[in-house]
């Protein structure tokens, strides 16, 4: 008897200590009154305000009423206690999502405080021209170099909001937030930018604010510019200060259209980041305004590590995929561009396909690059400028491209450079106008055909043969992909861009050496195989060969 007393003592005095506490539900009605409980449906709170006024701790619940509106900016501060393992979640009860209708303010705030799920809600300001916030904001300015862990922004729509629709920002040293997914979110009608990250950018610093962030099956549109000359604004999703990111299965278009500077916007991109995975995306009709940019995609100042890879860009002002390194920035090297399919970039400013720019050679510009298995259409009646190549500055250091198809219609250009201060290099490419005209500019000279640009300059020749292709690469239906639309299905490309079975193409790629960071690749942007041996095809989309016939390979 007494042992049991005994050990029904320490159970007791164990509760009693635990670091934890009971978790609570919260129900907030347009019926309710702030007087209430809130902890269940009939006895629910009525207003935003009553909400904030309330510590929360881990593992508590917050639901809105759907199909409800409730004014008012969402704030949890530093008092709220949450973990990764019990995180607060707000969400919405009953039939469709509530909105948080904020008005002139932000929809939702976090400072320094993480361990926090924000799912089926919308967020909506009272327009992009007159709200001055951001639409879901978390911000970490703690000292000590403090990563927050985990955050989930999950089926939320966000739109009419000034600064963006949803930021992770931090500004002190490399304090920030891991472990954060962000995922079918759509964000539309916003004036500088949709989903991004930020942290106090230094090119002295070792080490980033955010760790491991995942963007995946989101929607960005109507992201129109801020109306200033020194802001580039008007991107879709941007990743920077991060050592770990993913961006995949989202669509980013119509932006842009307000930018003033050169300097931005680009669909979705990243700068001062390590380690980021951009694919399987779509990026189109993207404005340059009246400044510069206005691409796809980008890996941009002091990126390392990187690889954009199974994209889909086309009808954008700037550069299907650039690479572009600043003056300020910390170094870049070290990244790969493969597997892409441009349609028709490059519609103003020169841009090409895949754009290479770098803005003071002194500071080692940009160092290591892999382009290699991508398809760049370009039709000069659709995109005046556009073409495949284009060198916008010299200080390109070990950047190599391989097994890549470069088609022409109405005379679009294959390669120009016209700073050639660089070490770059062409091997296996294939090359086909369909007018026969063929450009190649390098430096103060133009070429009307391949083999004039090899004898001139030594590319597409390897120990003193020519290595280049002159062919039709029987592409099923280039330039007619158009737009995939949302829901990203990328398999309606394979009708456009895969090789026929006559196709000169098929097998007569070569391996490229990769970096011991990067892994190659199993499979070309529709899941096809790639090949794994010495001769995979050239571009974007493996030959898909009859089941049998793969079959008989494998076993011999």
């Amino acid at each position: 008897m007494k042992l049991a007393l005994a050990l029904l003592f320490s159970a007791f005095l164990y509760l009693c200590t635990a670091p934890y506490t009971l978790a609570h539900t919260y129900y907030i009605s347009s019926r309710g009154d702030d007087a209430n409980t809130g902890s269940s449906p009939a006895s629910a709170w009525r207003t935003i305000e009553r909400v904030n006024s309330h510590k929360y701790s881990s593992g508590d619940t917050i639901l809105f009423e759907g199909g409800s509106g409730f004014k008012g900016g969402l704030y949890l501060h530093p008092a709220n206690t949450a973990s990764a393992e019990a995180p607060v979640v707000i969400s919405s009860f009953g039939e469709g999502r509530a909105t948080i209708d904020a008005g002139a303010g932000y929809g939702f705030y976090a400072h320094n405080v993480a361990g926090i799920e924000i799912r089926d809600l919308n967020f909506r300001g009272s327009g992009y021209t007159r709200n001055t916030n951001h639409g879901i904001l978390f911000y970490n300015d703690l000292p000590g170099d403090v990563k927050l862990p985990h955050i989930v922004i999950d089926q939320v729509e966000v739109s009419g909001f000034r600064k963006s629709g949803i930021t992770l920002g931090a500004w002190k040293g490399n304090s920030g937030f891991r472990d954060a997914r962000i995922t079918q979110a759509v964000v539309h009608d916003i004036d500088s930018v949709g989903i991004n990250t930020y942290g106090e950018f230094d090119h002295t610093k070792t080490g980033y604010a955010h760790q491991n962030v995942y963007i995946g099956q989101c929607h960005v549109y109507k992201v129109y510019g801020l109306i200033l000359p020194d802001k580039h604004s008007g991107s879709g999703i941007v990743l920077s200060d991060v050592d770990g990111g993913t961006i995949e299965h989202s669509v980013v278009h119509t932006s842009g259209m307000q930018n003033r500077n050169c300097g931005g916007p680009i669909g979705i991109w990243a700068w001062d980041a390590n380690a980021i995975t951009i694919q399987y995306n779509e990026a189109y009709n993207m404005s340059a305004g009246s400044g510069c940019d206005g691409g796809g995609f980008d890996l941009d100042g002091g990126v390392t590590n990187s690889v954009l890879q199974y994209n889909y860009s086309h009808d954008n002002d700037g550069a299907g995929f650039l690479i572009a390194q600043f003056e300020w920035a910390r170094p870049m090297r070290n990244n790969i561009i493969r597997y892409n399919i441009s349609e028709n970039d490059g519609r103003k400013n020169d841009y090409k396909g895949i754009t290479l720019w770098v803005e003071n050679h002194d500071r080692g510009g940009n160092l290591d690059l892999l382009v290699y298995n991508n398809t760049i259409f370009a039709d000069s009646a659709v995109a005046p400028s556009g073409g495949g190549v284009f060198f916008k500055s010299g200080g390109h250091h070990n950047v190599r491209f391989f097994n890549n198809i470069f088609y022409s219609r109405n005379g679009a250009p294959m390669v120009v450079a016209t700073d050639t201060t660089m070490d770059v290099s062409f091997h296996n490419n294939a090359y086909f106008s369909e007018d026969g005209r063929y450009t190649f500019v390098w430096g103060q000279h133009r070429f009307t055909s391949l083999q004039g640009f090899q004898a001139a300059t030594g590319q597409e020749r390897l120990d003193g043969k020519p290595t280049g292709i002159v062919a039709d690469p029987l592409l099923e239906a280039p330039g007619t992909a158009g737009t995939l639309g949302y829901p990203l299905d990328l398999d309606a490309l394979r009708d456009r861009y895969s090789l026929q079975k006559k196709s000169p193409l098929i097998g007569q790629g070569i391996a490229v050496p990769l970096p011991p960071a990067f892994s190659p690749p199993t499979e070309a942007v529709f899941g096809n195989s790639t090949e794994s041996n010495a001769a995979p095809d050239l571009g974007a989309v493996a030959y898909t060969r009859p089941k049998f016939f793969q079959w008989l390979k494998e076993l011999f």
